[in-house]
């Protein structure tokens, strides 16, 4: 195989003060500022200058057991509002949030993505998640507890009313004739009649078309939990080695191609963890220094949420469980460990997210290998510690790839599908009724 043409893309992931367990307690991080706005438009800002493609906030990451600890602070503010603000001091880089279709509707939510995909310019995407990490045991009203089974249908069926809804405004429905006196041509806004199993909604919707017509789909994918949400545009993909994801982007690939799917219709990107320094030994020492900060009950917590067991009910320094999908995880990421304790230190790479130690070059090699290789088309950083992860990576990897022509230097796109290289979305009518 030759050498692969094209550039990387760059995804950015912010919840907290980073993604290493504790990461809020270290001497740089100024914790209070974690639930002010000024702190969020510095980050977006700066990952705006380094040229990424989108910026992600993610509250889905802290679950019901580790935020029962009270250890980790996650994304304190409500996602979607806050995209609304950093729409307006950014230009160019995406802006996404997951919503729990599990507990939304989905006009409210379609009428949301697309007033934020017309305020930004076209540069939103939204992760539908089947997921409702607001607790169903803590919510008061609302829809009833689902099964796995059913909210996986109900995501399914969100997804299809909120597309139909996006559609029911034609293009060209708006036409600001001021000699007719007609603003809208209402012959192109289309009621969309859908009764289903979960939903019943009449539309159409009460705002004209999205920009991008669709805003662009994420999904997540981890090696032991399989491919799920394999059907979005932008794949947040969790593997430990370039063969296991070669071997998945292969697979990937063949299975949308069955469907009808174009190559051009997705992209993935491998979850990635930078710890960078000037040498290879501070960048050692900078490791060091965030696994003191973890507490290793809140490592656990974390552990037991995504292996879906209680890990607290096991003693730190006892022997392993015997938990299958716990064990799996630790082949796959090559851990080794005789405690629960001594694995708290590995519990990034437990969750299949690769952590890179060394220098921007180093780091940069390591990108252009994994590329090249076809392990992906990018990469979802997710720093371990903001702002100064950040920062790092903008002066120093940033260059590095472009001047091997791996990144772009300039935005060049208009909306966020187009910067992304996706497939556009084709034109097609529902027929009026009602």
């Amino acid at each position: 195989m030759g050498t692969r043409r094209g550039q990387l893309h760059l995804a950015l992931s912010v919840q907290g003060a980073g993604y290493y367990p504790g990461s809020w307690r270290h001497p740089e991080v100024k914790a209070q500022q974690l639930h002010e706005p000024a702190y969020f438009y510095r980050i977006a800002q700066l990952a705006e200058q380094g040229k990424l493609d989108l910026l992600y906030l993610d509250r889905t990451s802290i679950a019901a057991q580790l935020r029962a600890t009270g250890t980790e602070p996650g994304l304190l503010l409500e996602p979607f509002t806050l995209l609304g603000a950093l729409a307006s001091v950014t230009a160019h880089i995406g802006l996404g949030a997951a919503i729990s279709t599990s507990v939304t509707e989905p006009f409210a939510a379609a009428r949301q993505l697309a007033a934020l995909d017309h305020l930004s310019g076209g540069r939103i995407a939204w992760l539908a998640s089947a997921t409702d990490w607001q607790e169903p045991h803590r919510r008061y009203g609302g829809p009833p507890e689902l099964s796995a089974a059913e909210r996986q249908e109900r995501r399914q069926e969100f997804i299809e009313v909120a597309e139909r809804l996006w559609d029911s405004w034609e293009e060209g429905a708006v036409i600001v004739d001021k000699a007719s006196g007609r603003y809208i041509d209402s012959e192109k806004v289309h009621l969309i009649h859908h009764t289903g199993s979960y939903f019943r909604v009449r539309g159409p919707l009460s705002i004209p078309r999205p920009p991008q017509r669709y805003p662009v789909r994420l999904g997540l994918s981890w090696e032991q939990g399989g491919a799920n949400n394999v059907d979005a545009e932008i794949l947040f993909s969790s593997r430990p080695s370039i063969r296991a994801a070669a071997d998945f982007y292969a697979k990937l690939g063949k299975e949308r191609e069955l469907f009808g799917h174009s190559p051009g219709s997705r992209k993935v990107l491998t979850t990635l963890s930078p710890i960078l320094g000037r040498t290879e030994e501070e960048a050692r020492q900078k490791a060091a220094e965030l696994k003191g900060l973890v507490d290793p009950q809140a490592a656990l917590a974390l552990l037991s949420d995504l292996f879906e067991v209680d890990l607290a009910a096991y003693p730190l320094d006892d022997s392993l469980p015997a938990i299958p999908a716990l064990r799996a995880a630790m082949e796959a990421a090559e851990i080794t460990a005789s405690t629960l304790r001594e694995l708290t230190d590995s519990v990034l790479e437990l969750t299949g997210t690769h952590v890179f130690v060394g220098t921007p070059k180093q780091l940069a090699d390591w990108m252009e290998a994994w590329y090249q290789a076809y392990g992906s088309d990018g990469f979802h950083l997710q720093f371990p510690l903001l702002e100064s992860g950040l920062t790092a990576f903008v002066q120093h990897v940033i260059p590095e790839l472009q001047q091997r022509g791996l990144f772009r230097t300039a935005y060049t796109a208009a909306t966020l599908r187009e910067q992304v290289g996706l497939t556009s979305i084709d034109n097609e009518r529902i027929s009026k009724g009602g």
